[in-house]
């Protein structure tokens, strides 16, 4: 490991935004306690595991049945919801060796075996990621039961956030996870779909990992205890409270880099020659730690755990679990070429927006990877300066923004649909990227473009912080924008996540002429695409360079914009502030006027413009 390690500076004139820490000291409420021993065979790639889960009753009405979901089968077979509603070459078609959990005790805390009656959800054939129990008592809001469980999760080869490639194993979404019981006592459980992620209870986590002599793993939460030898293996003990799922990696060529950064023990795994990649990754988290913090809150846990998997096991790359994310990035390319960067901000951006929060990453994802998406964008401008540069080498190539990205990803929607939709409404991989991703950053943009970057950070860290370990759902970003902003950006916000929309402003018509007594008079004409009421400046500048703003309400689909000027008029632009990102099409909001034969862009720019969209046609 070399000596030189490089903190990541702030960038000069972009200044972090001080935001008190702690705004909020609500805790997590403990709803579903897991107590596991968990026993890894590298070899048979399974992990045998006992203990209990003791569930409390978090709504308003009694209960006598609760679900459990089985991620795991989802990779039990060709024929799973999973790998049934997979499209494109978003994960492969099936893994070389299929996996699947085997449950083989489940009992209450009275001894009744809840095995014989549990079915699986006949509305979805050929599944069982998901499995109905009858509770032999009704539990009462406020009432807990416990149950003992014992189960095999056999790892498939490596798949969608999970498995193994040789002797490294991703341990996750290994275990039966209760469902979450919404106040009104309905079930939120779902099949495991293709483009779906999770969505769980808080509670605490003791888990005892117990592995062969060789092998080094990293886990969710603070080790506790060992590592010891129990029984010819070694054995650690995790344990984590205020947290909603629970991951670990095993492997015997793992190598740690380690830096305590904000009070945070930070860990990074990588493979043997990957010391590169561990020192950018420990030099990006020096810059991501104070910036989310500053911008959100405070990160609460003690630790993180960051693994960089070993060539072959990219499909477990990317990905985000309590306390411990995955990143997939190439280390060796260029220090301003930011793909390490990037990847690390946005999985360790989901221990907020996922972690903390917890909303419903099945019903609504792009409050989960969207909001997560214009976090990621924020904290790259805070760490590389404007823009949030991904490609950045001078007199080699062009600079290439972060929400240049976010906002080619947007315009390259063909057919809009609402934010709104749960994961498993979207037709395909692509079309859910595209919406929940990047057009659900841009909107965010928008309303920070339009209101202001500190008003909109204060408005974000006060959802965050009154979201806290509270599963919000869109109504509690709508309240805070209400009451900060008032009811007509409310309604911007809303008719932006609920409804199909193309938004695009655009010059049409640009002319004047000279009247008898010498001065100059014309029109522009404002074409308005789309549903939003959001007023913008019309720039006239005359052939003698002078320019002349005039505000229009942009409140309906033609706006005549009369010219009145010393001198000919040259050209016409609108919005040139650029305070409305999510148009799909800004190519065409300047216009030369009528008379003049040069180009409204010059030609490399517009030749850029068309390679770049090509570009962000490639996904999120």
């Amino acid at each position: 490991m070399s000596s030189k390690r490089m903190v990541l500076p702030r960038a000069a004139g972009v200044a972090l935004l001080l935001l008190p820490l702690g705004a909020s000291a609500q805790p997590a409420p403990r709803v579903a306690d897991y107590t596991l021993t968990a026993t890894l065979d590298p070899v048979r790639h399974t992990v045998r595991a006992d203990g209990t889960i003791h569930w409390t009753n978090p709504s308003t009405v009694a209960v006598r049945d609760l679900w459990l979901h089985q991620y795991l089968n989802g990779f039990a077979g060709p024929r799973t919801y999973f790998m049934r509603t997979r499209s494109g070459d978003a994960w492969p078609a099936h893994p070389p060796h299929w996996g699947g959990l085997a449950l083989e005790t489940l009992r209450a805390d009275d001894g009744t075996d809840l095995l014989p009656t549990a079915t699986n959800d006949p509305a979805v054939p050929d599944d069982t990621s998901q499995l109905h129990v009858l509770l032999p008592r009704a539990v009462a809001p406020g009432d807990s039961i416990t149950l003992a469980v014992r189960f095999t999760a056999t790892l498939p080869e490596v798949v969608a956030r999970t498995g193994y490639d040789g002797t490294f194993h991703l341990v996750a979404q290994w275990f039966p996870k209760v469902a979450v019981l919404e106040a009104d006592g309905t079930w939120a459980h779902f099949p495991f779909h293709a483009n779906s992620e999770f969505y769980a209870d808080f509670g605490r986590y003791d888990v005892r990992i117990r592995y062969p002599r060789g092998y080094e793993i990293g886990a969710t939460g603070p080790r506790v205890e060992g590592p010891a030898v129990v029984d010819g293996l070694l054995e650690e003990r995790h344990v984590l409270e205020g947290i909603h799922d629970f991951a670990f990696t095993a492997w015997n060529h793992f190598r740690h880099a380690d830096r305590t950064i904000n009070r945070v023990e930070v860990h990074v795994l990588h493979a043997p020659g990957d010391e590169r990649g561990a020192a950018r990754t420990l030099d990006v988290m020096a810059g991501a730690l104070p910036a989310f913090e500053r911008r959100f809150g405070e990160y609460p846990y003690p630790v993180l755990t960051v693994v960089l998997p070993p060539p072959g096991a990219e499909a477990t790359a990317g990905m985000e679990y309590p306390t411990l994310i995955t990143i997939g990035a190439q280390w060796w390319t260029p220090r301003r070429v930011r793909d390490v960067e990037y990847v690390t901000l946005h999985e360790f951006g989901h221990q907020y927006f996922y972690g903390m929060l917890a909303s419903n990453e099945h019903r609504y994802p792009m409050l989960d990877e969207g909001f997560c998406e214009y976090a990621t964008a924020r904290v790259m401008e805070d760490l590389f300066g404007r823009g949030g540069p991904v490609l950045d080498l001078p007199m080699l190539g062009p600079r290439f923004d972060t929400w240049a990205w976010e906002a080619l990803g947007s315009a390259a929607i063909a057919h809009p649909l609402p934010l709104t939709l749960g994961a498993d409404e979207y037709p395909s991989w692509d079309r859910y990227g595209e919406h929940v991703y990047s057009r659900t950053a841009i909107v965010l943009r928008t309303v920070e473009r339009r209101v202001g970057t500190r008003l909109f950070t204060e408005i974000l860290r006060e959802y965050v912080d009154r979201s806290r370990f509270r599963h919000p759902t869109p109504e509690a970003f709508y309240a805070v924008v209400r009451e900060r902003l008032g009811v007509p950006w409310e309604a911007f916000v809303r008719t932006a996540f609920e409804t199909p929309w193309r938004y695009n402003l655009s010059v049409s018509e640009a002319v004047s002429a000279r009247d008898p007594d010498g001065h100059w008079r014309g029109r522009a004409l404002i074409d308005r695409d789309g549903p939003f009421d959001l007023p913008v400046n019309v720039v006239f500048t005359d052939v003698r360079g002078r320019r002349t703003v005039v505000r229009i309400a942009n409140d309906r689909p033609l706006t005549v914009v009369p010219y009145d000027g010393p001198a000919a008029l040259r050209s016409v632009a609108v919005d040139p502030e650029d305070t409305l990102p999510l148009e799909q099409r800004r190519i065409d909001n300047a216009r030369l006027a009528d008379g003049l034969a040069a180009p409204t862009l010059p030609l490399v720019a517009r030749v850029a413009y068309w390679v770049a969209l090509a570009l962000g046609s490639v996904g999120p």
